[in-house]
């Protein structure tokens, strides 16, 4: 039955096929209720698999799948085996700080991440909806999830379509097919059958699931539910789709290996110095690798990236974006290239009119229009030949057919009254709109006398004209007045307005023979759905961002072509079927000169995607409908809609914006830049104090020496690291964020440029330490040296941290959080020093002598490394 090609066969033939009945007057029309129950059966509830969201056990879980917490477990298991060697217990201790960093790092991604699963929960706004049916003849309202193949569905305006049907009768019914075809336009329906190989835009005869009634009324035989649907076929095809793993996490999981090679060599080092030169036994060689391996690996980084992109999805929460997974914060700041949807992202997703043509004159919509007598008759006309509803209250809504709703709020945007002018010119009969006609008339009580409005499109209407009003005054229609018109038909066809043609005439009584011949021209309303206010900054300021911006819509390449070049996105454009003939490489190479793909059916999005992918690019694709879900899914970073978003496009996405604006995914895009930011500085500051740490114990080892103990070096880790670093995370964005080049795909989180500048730092604490640690067994003894040493390493993180934050050019004060962490480390190395704490640590409290030495090494230590930084980032630039 799916197969079927129900939009080709007569209304008696869809029938028959499905054993229902349409009935005289709809006498016993529909199924019984014990059909309908054997067909639920036989097909299933008319819903679509749900894919459910992970349980909170899944969400857990899913926090281990990280190279990181693999590398830090096995450190932890390692350090463990080894605390039950003779003398060894206190490596316990550092097994369980190992153990204590991974817990807070997979805490801190699973709140987070089941908090932004909750957010969406609460955001799903398709919830269960009515359809009304005929069962055994008498109309009944049930469960949309209810309706059966065989289902009579009884349609009219405002209904969301619960089933793909096959219409059985239409009376001026329109369809808003957007969330499926991506055409902005409503479709106008009608029973007759269309050719067997109609694309689904062109095929008038059927409704579908999931989209809106915008007019008129009607009855349908329901011929696919659930699955079988257009909508559950889409559904079908992203079920199929394998989840990609993000830019981020594939970057994390290379830095993580590069990491871990950089320990094995390390290790590998140290255990050839202590085997082959000093001499040391195989138990010792293993056990001071084993310490040297675990200080190496910064335990904070996960926690500190975690917090970063957790930081990160509070921020763009802010601002109205809602990320479903923790690795796509930094991601949207890798974002090169963004293919959006028009309808309702770029535009308002409302058609509006903006320009009346009438008495000859072209005027945009303004206040002062209903002052003229020729300019407020057009006005007034597209006001009652119309089926708009005005809804009373607090704050009067205008609810009903997009044109229909524009031309309301036009008349009301030019000065006009809208109920008091229904009022006084009631409607007393009408002719309504059908796709047949393609255009409606309503009879209007004036007075003692009637009079008829119409409109529709330009060519139906001016056929049935003779006279024009101007002046006010009814004039002949002449061909010079004819070419006119046509000429401004012409132009304004091309720039892709859609065009509504209004007449009038004065009728002795509401009798319709007749009506629509001989009537008065009144002019033209030129609709278009225009931009969203901010969309021309935001595509202003993506273009600076140096992103590029690709349109691709269902809609026709005349009206994209028309919004894009207000916006200044560009007017190259193709249709899709241009491009379904083509290789993927030459896909690839016509890409590169494309601004709008029009026409864009499903699989074309995802082949378009693909095409820029295959280039290098990361690729950010907005979508709302069912036909978007699965370049959703393909896309780098899937954006969908949440005010007019579906639930697949949702469920597709990796993140959901709040208020459907472009420049919020703009906002996003810049979180994201801040965020790999304070990532490059957080993971430069831990790898380089990790790797200062690690150096000056080997060096200091080899001269026969064993300057900081296990304990010291996981204070160390929890007062140096962890604390800044966070602190680090909060890093405001540098000015020009958005004025700089994306980064490039293949851009490692550490570049040249990071690693000159580690390989600098590290060169500069190892003289700065080993020249504290000389002086200090020149003060006193090794105790005293030793602690000198590690209060050192604590006073130096700070000043590393202003170091790495020269890479940005920040100010001192435009942190607050850091200075604060500073302060809470400095006070916690105190209390190290001068309480009974210092009997844990093995250290002596420091004489002013000690202070004297430290102070001034750390200072001109630091501020060789702002010049050193300097000098390097003149040389190996960074971006």
């Amino acid at each position: 039955m799916e197969s079927t090609p129900w939009h080709a066969l007569t209304v008696e033939e869809t029938l028959k096929r499905l054993e229902s009945r349409a009935g005289g007057e709809h006498a016993q029309a529909g199924l019984t209720a014990a059909e309908a129950d054997g067909r639920r059966v036989r097909f299933g509830r008319n819903e679509l698999p749900r894919r459910r969201p992970p349980s909170s056990l899944r969400l857990l879980l899913r926090q281990f799948a990280n190279f990181f917490v693999g590398v830090l477990l096995f450190a932890a298991a390692l350090a463990y085996t080894v605390s039950f060697l003779p003398g060894e217990e206190g490596r316990r201790l550092t097994a369980f700080f190992i153990l204590g960093i991974v817990a807070l790092s997979v805490a801190l991604g699973f709140f987070e991440e089941h908090r932004a699963q909750k957010a969406l929960e609460a955001l799903d706004r398709l919830l269960t909806f009515k359809a009304t049916v005929l069962r055994g003849g008498a109309p009944r309202r049930i469960d949309a999830a209810e309706v059966v193949p065989g289902d009579l569905l009884i349609l009219s305006q405002g209904q969301k379509v619960a089933a793909d049907a096959r219409l059985i009768e239409a009376r001026g019914l329109r369809a808003d097919e957007s969330p499926l075809t991506g055409e902005s336009v409503g479709v106008d329906k009608s029973p007759r059958p269309v050719r067997p190989d109609a694309a689904l835009s062109e095929q008038t005869d059927m409704v579908f699931g999931a989209t809106h009634l915008t007019h008129g009324t009607g009855l349908a035989v329901a011929v696919r539910t659930g699955p079988a649907t257009e909508v559950g076929r889409i559904a079908a095809t992203l079920e199929a789709m394998a989840e990609r793993p993000t830019p981020f996490q594939i970057e994390v999981r290379r830095m993580a290996g590069q990491m871990t090679a950089l320990v094995g060599v390390l290790s590998l080092f140290v255990a050839l110095i202590l085997l082959f030169v000093l001499h040391e036994s195989w138990i010792d060689v293993a056990l001071n690798t084993v310490s040297l391996a675990v200080a190496t690996i910064p335990e904070s980084l996960p926690v500190v990236l975690i917090f970063a992109l957790a930081l990160g999805a509070r921020q763009m929460a802010d601002r109205k974006g809602v990320v479903r997974r923790l690795s796509v914060v930094e991601s949207l700041g890798s974002v090169d290239t963004i293919c959006t949807d028009k309808t309702g992202t770029l535009t308002q997703n409302r058609m509006t009119v903006e320009r009346l043509y009438a008495d000859g004159r072209a005027v945009p919509i303004g206040p002062e229009l209903a002052a003229d007598p020729t300019l407020s008759e057009a006005l007034r006309a597209g006001l009652l030949c119309n089926e708009a509803v005005i809804e009373d209250g607090l704050f009067p809504k205008i609810i009903g057919d997009p044109v229909d709703t524009a031309l309301l709020r036009a008349a009301q945007a030019s000065g006009l009254d809208l109920s008091g002018e229904r009022a006084r010119l009631p409607k007393t009969n009408a002719i309504p709109f059908s796709s047949d006609r393609k255009r409606m008339t309503t009879i209007h009580l004036r007075g003692d006398r009637f009079i008829a409005y119409s409109k529709g499109a330009p060519e139906e209407v001016l056929a049935r004209c003779t006279t024009l009003l101007s002046g006010g005054r009814v004039a002949p229609l002449t061909e010079a007045c004819r070419r006119e018109i046509d000429q401004i038909l012409r132009r304004w066809e091309g720039e892709a307005w859609y065009l509504i043609a209004l007449a009038q005439k004065e009728i002795p009584s509401a009798d319709l023979g007749g009506v629509e011949e001989g009537m008065t021209f009144l002019g033209l309303q030129a609709l278009i759905d225009p931009p969203r206010p901010d969309a021309a900054q935001a595509v202003a300021q993506a273009k600076e961002a140096g992103i590029r911006v690709v349109m691709i819509t269902g809609d026709n390449a005349q009206t994209a072509r028309a919004v894009a070049r207000r916006l200044e996105i560009g007017d190259r454009s193709v249709e899709a079927v241009e491009l379904d003939g083509l290789s993927k490489e030459d896909l690839r190479v016509r890409m590169r000169e494309i601004d709008i793909v029009a026409r864009a059916t499903p699989q074309t999005k995802r082949q378009v995607l693909q095409a820029l992918q295959k280039e290098g690019h990361i690729v950010a694709m907005t979508g709302d409908g069912v036909n978007d879900a699965a370049a959703l899914r393909q896309a780098d970073v899937g954006v969908a809609m949440g005010e007019r978003g579906t639930d697949i496009a949702k469920e597709a996405s990796d993140m959901v914006l709040l208020d459907d604006h472009f420049a919020t995914l703009l906002a996003a895009v810049e979180e994201g830049r801040r965020i790999f930011d304070n990532i490059r500085k957080f993971t430069n500051y831990l790898l380089s104090t990790s790797l200062g740490e690690v150096f000056v114990v080997l060096t200091l080892s080899a001269f026969g020496y064993f300057p900081l103990t296990a304990k010291m070096l996981l204070w160390v880790n929890v007062v140096t690291d962890l604390i800044p670093a966070a602190a680090l995370a909060a890093d405001p964005a540098v000015p020009h964020i958005m004025r700089r080049r994306p980064r490039r795909h293949d851009e490692p989180i550490l570049n040249k440029a990071l690693y000159a500048t580690i390989a600098g730092s590290v060169f500069r604490t190892l003289i700065a330490y080993g020249l504290i640690f000389w002086i200090g067994l020149r003060l006193g003894d090794v105790t005293y040296a030793r602690t000198m040493l590690f209060t050192s390493i604590v006073l130096h993180a700070f000043t590393r941290v202003l170091v790495v934050r020269q890479l940005d050019h920040l100010s001192f004060w435009s942190n607050r959080a850091l200075l604060w962490s500073y302060g809470a480390a400095v006070a916690l190395q105190l209390l190290a020093l001068y309480t009974p704490l210092r009997h844990l640590f093995g250290i002596i409290p420091l004489d002013g002598r000690a202070w004297g030495v430290m102070l001034p090494v750390v200072a001109l230590s630091s501020l060789t490394g702002v010049y050193m930084t300097r000098w390097i980032l003149r040389r190996v630039p960074m971006w």
